[in-house]
């Protein structure tokens, strides 16, 4: 016969029966000694449901050499330890970046950013820190190869700390940024925008590229948008919470809109325009980035692309129709007309022939 001990707890959740071969005199006796009682309401042998009252018994059942099945009770699991004051200082910082509506991924991203910090100080807490420390982080980092994009954060999150969560003096913790290099936005031609298009023929897929192209959405404003958001009476696409917080209305094109149309009639969304598996739920960022990529190969075209080329080959476009630079600026929900003119580097209308081409070779 197979000798083991079982807990069964009983209706009340506050103790357990316990199960054994009564027979055994050996193990009956150990586990009186170990606590165990009768009880005759119960009519059998019962145990407090605590770790303090299972603790005895598991002990006895290893000098026995015999099999003990526990139930899971939330009673018996392990006490966690009180949180370490850095843990409550991450938690606090979180809950007021939370507080301050910024988006998800601003918060993992300063997350990230300020507890690694925490770490690389502990104990000391960041209060206990002087400038020059802090100038000593961010040099390490950067020696230790971190992009420049990176360092930024790194920046950002701190001061978010000491000047947004403690109030601090922002001078006092200003420290030196690395230069942003200027790079020109990588863009497609419009031959390479419309083989784009001409070779997806999933409506839902083309939807989504066409918003990106034909209105210079972002990738999260695509996945964002509700069958609310479009005005067909006013041929008008609302954006509502863009880069910033901003809202913004968009001229609906009405090939965009019979598309739209014909697109929610295909997959009947439930709450968002585009949805993926699971119904209510936004299709994924991961998978329409994986639909640009294979547009871009059914197209032909070599290099990498992504979405946001879209979004630049749009502005791109427009400027090189002639469209004044301040009404793309709107279009594109920028905050600062210094953001778009950086099309002006790359609008072919703008750029001055070179004396090459009038030598007739």
């Amino acid at each position: 016969m197979n000798v083991a001990v079982s807990l069964r707890l009983n209706a009340a959740r506050t103790g357990f029966q316990v199960f054994f071969p009564y027979s055994d005199v050996t193990l009956r006796t150990a586990l009186l000694a170990a606590g165990v009682g009768y009880e005759a309401a119960a009519r059998g042998y019962v145990l407090p449901a605590t770790s303090e009252a299972v603790a005895p018994l598991r002990q006895v059942c290893q000098r026995l050499n015999v099999p003990l099945h526990v139930p899971v009770v939330p009673a018996l699991a392990t006490e966690p330890p009180p949180p370490t004051a850095h843990e409550v200082l991450l938690s606090r910082y979180c809950q007021f970046i939370a507080l301050k509506r910024y988006s998800p991924q601003t918060l993992k991203n300063y997350r990230g950013a300020f507890q690694l910090f925490l770490t690389h100080h502990a104990p000391r807490l960041p209060l206990e820190l002087s400038k020059q420390d802090v100038l000593d982080y961010l040099a390490g980092r950067v020696a230790a190869g971190i992009s420049e994009a990176y360092q930024n954060l790194l920046i950002n999150a701190i001061k978010f700390y000491y000047e947004q969560l403690e109030g601090q003096p922002r001078q006092y913790y200003e420290v030196p940024r690395p230069k942003r290099p200027l790079q020109n936005p990588k863009l497609l031609a419009k031959e390479e925008v419309k083989a784009l298009l001409q070779g997806t023929h999933n409506l839902k897929h083309r939807a989504m590229l066409m918003l990106a192209y034909g209105l210079g959405l972002r990738l999260s404003e695509v996945l964002a948008l509700t069958p609310a958001d479009i005005d067909a009476k006013r041929m008008a696409l609302y954006v509502r919470g863009g880069k910033g917080k901003k809202d913004r209305n968009l001229p609906l094109p009405e090939i965009l809109l019979l598309l739209l149309r014909e697109q929610f009639r295909q997959f009947r969304p439930t709450t968002f325009l585009f949805e993926g598996a699971q119904p209510g739920e936004p299709y994924s960022a991961r998978s329409l980035q994986q639909v640009v990529k294979q547009a871009a190969e059914r197209a032909a075209i070599r290099r990498p692309i992504s979405l946001h080329m879209l979004r630049h080959s749009y502005a791109t476009h427009l400027l090189e129709g002639g469209t004044d630079i301040r009404m793309i600026q709107d279009l594109l929900g920028h905050a600062s007309i210094k953001t778009t003119e950086i099309y002006t580097h790359v609008a072919q209308r703008t750029r001055i022939a070179s004396p090459l081409d009038e030598l007739g070779l």
